[in-house]
């Protein structure tokens, strides 16, 4: 007589569960990505037109005067410097710099940035929301 187990135990793991959550998860993180700028969640001020500009740099100032360039945090006084290097070599018209300023920042502020891309020779471009996008 054989009284061996008739119902045996399967021990898979069903994978539909793990793959709705991994999926669940890069939905996630691709929503958060489209809410930061450059790593930095910065105010931008808001414009009824705006086009997608691509640029050789990148400036962001935030609400309390943290200055970063291309995501690394410098101080005011290693914008040109920084900048200098990452230009060094570009013609004039690669020469874009898109800048990602809260609209909390005093505009003292940001006309000397533009005085410091100015001196050298960069094209600034001023990063905004359309209205729309609330």
């Amino acid at each position: 007589m054989d009284f061996g187990r008739r119902n045996k135990v399967s021990a898979e793991a069903n994978m539909s569960s793990i793959s709705d959550l991994v999926f669940l998860l890069l939905i996630f993180f691709i929503i958060m990505s489209t809410m930061a700028v450059n790593g930095e969640m910065v105010n931008l001020p808001k414009t009824s037109t705006g086009e997608s500009v691509a640029g050789s740099a990148s400036v962001t100032i935030t609400k309390d005067l943290q200055y970063m360039v291309n995501n690394e945090v410098v101080t005011k006084d290693q914008i040109k410097d920084k900048l200098t290097v990452l230009m060094a070599g570009k013609e004039d018209g690669k020469r874009t710099v898109i800048l990602n300023v809260d609209r909390d920042v005093p505009t003292g502020e940001t006309i000397e940035l533009f005085s410091t891309l100015k001196v050298l020779r960069c094209n600034p471009v001023v990063a905004t929301r359309t209205k729309s996008e609330e």
